[in-house]
């Protein structure tokens, strides 16, 4: 549950830094006019988008084969894309999101947080590494692959 609260905010620091994009201006143009901010932009959807994906896979998974190694991937990619999405959050918003009053930074600290409950992306890495070789050579890939085709992927 955990990567699906840390894929939620993600989903939410990216809706922010777009809609901040949309209505600031610098230079008599939105800053979303301009292609760096473009750029990090679609870094953040992309973080957003395989934590998302991770944690979504693993929520369909659950009960049946290979549930933990579905779990234990998603909380190692959700944890390990907050520090990129909010380094680019924060770039995009400038000084502002750092301020008390601003949304931005209730959804980053929370992110920080639960990056590391449960354990971080390192621990569940390394769970992920082990499942991997106590599957052995002739098992862990079609382990894998059945159960995305029993699940209807």
């Amino acid at each position: 549950m955990r990567a699906v609260q840390i894929a939620g905010g993600l989903e939410q620091i990216l809706d922010l830094g777009v809609e901040y994009a949309q209505q600031r201006t610098q230079f008599g143009r939105p800053l979303g006019n301009f292609q760096v901010i473009q750029h990090q932009l679609v870094q953040l959807a992309g973080e957003t988008s395989t934590a998302r994906a991770a944690a979504d896979l693993a929520l369909r998974i659950v009960g049946g084969a290979n549930e933990q190694f579905a779990i234990a991937a998603a909380k190692a990619r959700a944890s390990a894309a907050v520090a990129p999405a909010a380094a680019i959050a924060h770039q995009v918003h400038g000084a502002i999101g750092f301020t008390q009053e601003h949304r931005l930074q209730l959804s980053t600290r929370r992110l920080w947080a639960w990056r590391d409950e449960f354990g971080s992306e390192a621990y569940w890495n390394t769970q992920l590494g082990r499942m991997a070789l106590d599957a052995g050579p002739n098992s862990f890939w079609p382990a894998l692959a059945v159960s995305h085709v029993k699940q209807g992927e």
